[in-house]
């Protein structure tokens, strides 16, 4: 008897905890609400596509960002989730060279984030568009032709929710940068870009 009371409570318990974070949940995620950020990491460009034999550039990331949900939740099932209009400005420095730097501004992006309820954490994907001041052209002659160039952006990561608006994340994205022709040379550098995030 004693062993189904304390089962009966703690099942109970366990369905009110449920409650309050569907409620928070729900709340968190609500159009218009806000958010800023961080990511910093490391990259370091490619060959791609392959056979040009680009310049290889490893690099330090760190691009602070502001968030803004766009929809509040959306679909269903797996699908379910928000669309967040994602702006970041920031700074990559070339390692091992002499300083090289890029600054950068991306104020067209765009995340979308699977959200569940039942779960702390959230697989994501963020495409976006943006421009650059850049003197990599000193160490990348062949490819940028420039100090202005565009920056496009395509990647990836799980976001871990934490209490109030605060989240940890781990990311992925492919990062491109070029000229769009404006000069010659414009074959355009890729790159892979592995980065820690925070949310507050």
């Amino acid at each position: 008897m004693k062993r189904w009371i304390a089962g009966m409570v703690v099942s109970l318990v366990l369905v009110l905890a449920s409650g309050a974070s569907a409620e928070d949940f729900t709340s968190r995620f609500e159009k218009g609400t806000s958010s800023f950020g961080l990511q910093t990491g490391f990259g370091y460009t490619v060959d791609l596509p392959p056979g040009r034999d680009r310049s290889d550039i490893s690099f330090l990331f760190f691009f602070p960002n502001y968030q803004k949900n766009l929809t509040g939740l959306v679909g269903e099932g797996f699908y379910r989730g928000a669309w967040f209009w994602h702006v970041e400005a920031g700074v990559a420095e070339a390692l091992n060279r002499d300083g090289e730097y890029l600054l950068g501004f991306s104020p067209l992006m765009a995340e979308y984030k699977f959200l569940d309820p039942d779960r702390s954490w959230a697989p994501n994907v963020l495409l976006g568009a943006g421009f650059s001041y850049t003197n990599w052209k000193d160490i990348a002659e062949r490819e940028l032709g420039t100090e202005f160039q565009f920056l496009l952006h395509a990647g990836a990561g799980i976001e871990f929710f934490q209490e109030g608006t605060r989240s940890y994340s781990i990311n992925y994205r492919l990062f491109h940068v070029s000229n769009a022709g404006i000069n010659a040379p414009n074959i355009g550098l890729n790159a892979h870009v592995f980065s820690l995030g925070m949310r507050f």
